[in-house]
């Protein structure tokens, strides 16, 4: 029996140029460094592309590198410190978004905060 404390569970994935973008049930994205385990600071793009949700969501298992993450290890690592917004924007907005983050296999959430770090950093 599973008894963990943290019932947030992992809603998608989006990968970004130094990131892993994992959107949580909770609407809260944490972003994770490719550097938070050997494996997968080492794991070619196409090799995190093959992926599955472990423990009904609490954690997620790259196949081709044969590493697993959850969301209570990163919380635990990283804190919970991921702040949600509320923004107002029109819907054909939110569906070009949606439109492009999935060609570009990302969340909705994971595109909005990597358009706006690489805005800010411009």
């Amino acid at each position: 029996m599973n008894t963990s404390k943290n019932k947030t569970l992992i809603k998608s994935l989006g990968f970004g140029e130094s990131k892993i973008y994992i959107e949580l049930t909770s609407n809260r994205v944490l972003s994770v460094p490719y550097n938070y385990t050997k494996k997968l600071q080492d794991a070619k793009p196409k090799d995190l592309q093959k992926y599955h949700l472990i423990g009904n969501g609490r954690g997620i298992h790259f196949e081709d590198i044969d590493e697993d993450i959850s969301v209570d290890g990163i919380i635990r690592d990283f804190g919970n410190e991921t702040k949600r917004i509320n923004i107002s924007v029109e819907a054909n907005f939110l569906d070009m978004a949606d439109n492009y983050a999935k060609e570009h296999h990302l969340s909705r959430s994971a595109l909005l905060q990597k358009a706006t770090l690489e805005y800010i950093a411009s």
